[in-house]
């Protein structure tokens, strides 16, 4: 018996990517584009293009049977025959129509033409199983001669049906921002040293030539920017618990007037642009700085600083007479840093164009608003690198903004980043439809289609023009699913 040898060489196919061409009787028969895929109405569709070659010769009184068949990888499991192609010589398939014995489940009965290639575009369908997803579509060949004597047979593999579950395309959401005045701070802390029970800033005492450089350059920052223009400062400041609590309201208030007597002589600015405010005595810093130390009688000293004694002469005679060694430590360790004047300087900053925006995207992101950085986004292609760039920087300077939230989210869904995405729906408006409509698409690609139909209904409804697409999505899935037997 002669065997039937394919050749398999690479096409661009649903399924498998291969054309395979198979010798019988010193001839070729061709198969080419082949195709596996599932309908919507569970049926199995496969199609392929049968080729019998010109230089293929059959006799008179033969017959060549061509049999698809669905096997499952386990050559011992289920497998499903699929209508035959069947090619007649011309006097077998006369005697055959004379006495009605041709197959009346063929998908096709051939008359041979030698010297001509004939091809037979082969379609079929059977229901689906799951075994099939995986399985081996293979071509049973044979030949026969007259009297239905077998003259050769084989069996050989087309390709394997890998069928793909339907993927879907959500629709995201990404939300322009509203244009905005953009208000900007800069902030910062000054330790400055004042002589005991003074109020008077020497700026050669002790470190305070380094802090009032450091005021002077937060300052700079904003008043050597063309951009920008300075329309206010707030200066708060703080004594540390030590002392008299009225001496303390004497020292913070006058030291952050001090302080805001420096900025107006060394700025030139208008008093009215400089509001000040002070708290005598810092007792949440003093909290904070024992909680992060691993200080002796640590629990006794939180519990009165916690306590509810009005008096805070009081409060700080009892730490003081706690432990003296306990209390000298936070003389000089902990009090010097309480007492500061914290600062808030206020700015406006120019609106930029897209070029200026991109360029300062770079160097200056805070100076920019979100709705700048949106147009600048719109430059690239969505869900290139620079697209996303943008959005990752919007969020990172304004992380608590929902609008920036909503973008990031919806930047990771389009990255694939479907967990990333979370973190930024949790910080979004979630009654806004956008949010609805990125959390529903989170829920679809988790596989959680009731969730995700849920939120595009409600999305939907607050107006979502893209929920409606969405919810097509969810069908598709329900059908992919209800196809592969997952539902």
């Amino acid at each position: 018996m002669k065997s039937i040898r394919y050749i398999l060489f690479a096409l661009s196919l649903p399924v498998a990517a291969s054309m395979s061409a198979q010798e019988l009787a010193g001839s070729q028969v061709q198969i080419d584009n082949k195709a596996v895929t599932l309908g919507a109405d569970t049926q199995l569709l496969v199609g392929m293009d049968v080729t019998v070659p010109a230089d293929m010769k059959l006799t008179t009184n033969s017959m060549l049977t061509l049999t698809p068949i669905l096997m499952e990888k386990d050559s011992t499991g289920a497998n499903k025959a699929l209508p035959a192609i069947y090619v007649y010589g011309r006097t077998r398939q006369l005697v055959a129509e004379r006495t009605g014995k041709l197959p009346k489940d063929a998908f096709e009965v051939v008359r041979r033409d030698n010297g001509e290639a004939q091809t037979i575009h082969y379609t079929a369908r059977v229901p689906y199983e799951k075994w099939m997803n995986g399985s081996d579509l293979k071509m049973i060949g044979t030949i026969n001669g007259c009297a239905n004597c077998l003259k050769e047979e084989d069996m050989v593999h087309v390709y394997p049906v890998l069928l793909k579950r339907y993927a879907p395309q959500p629709l995201i959401t990404f939300v322009k921002p509203a244009a905005e005045v953009k208000n900007r701070d800069e902030k910062g802390s000054a330790y400055l040293d004042f002589p005991v029970n003074q109020t008077i800033i020497y700026p050669d005492y002790r470190r305070n030539q380094f802090e009032l450089a450091e005021i002077n350059r937060t300052i700079n920052v904003v008043k050597d920017n063309p951009d920008t223009k300075i329309t206010g400062i707030d200066l708060h400041g703080y004594a540390s618990p030590e002392g008299s609590y009225a001496n303390n309201t004497r020292l913070a208030k006058g030291r952050s007037e001090a302080l805001k007597n420096y900025i107006i002589k060394e700025y030139g600015l208008e008093s009215g642009m400089i509001a000040v405010q002070s708290t005598p005595e810092d007792w949440a810093g003093l909290r904070a700085w024992v909680e992060k130390r691993d200080i002796a009688k640590k629990d006794q000293v939180l519990e009165l600083i916690n306590s509810d004694i009005e008096n805070l002469d009081v409060k700080e005679y009892r730490i003081k007479s706690l432990d003296r060694q306990v209390y000298q430590e936070l003389l000089r360790d902990c009090y010097p840093g309480l007492r500061h004047t914290d600062y808030v300087i206020h700015y406006t900053v120019r609106p930029y164009n897209v070029e200026e925006a991109k360029a300062l995207l770079k160097t200056r992101p805070q100076l920019l608003s979100l709705e700048e950085m949106y147009l600048v986004a719109q430059t690239y292609e969505e869900g290139s690198d620079e697209f996303n760039e943008v959005f990752d920087i919007a969020v990172r300077m304004y992380p608590e903004d929902p609008i920036a939230n909503i973008n990031a989210a919806a930047m990771e869904l389009k990255r694939g980043n479907v967990d990333q995405a979370v973190r930024y729906l949790e910080r979004s408006d979630k009654a806004s439809a956008a949010a609805q409509n990125n959390q529903g698409v989170y829920h679809l690609l988790k596989g959680d289609l009731n969730q995700a139909e849920a939120c595009f209904n409600k999305a939907k409804s607050l107006g979502s023009a893209q929920a409606d697409g969405n919810l097509t999505e969810v069908s598709k899935k329900h059908a992919d699913n209800r196809a592969f037997g997952d539902e």
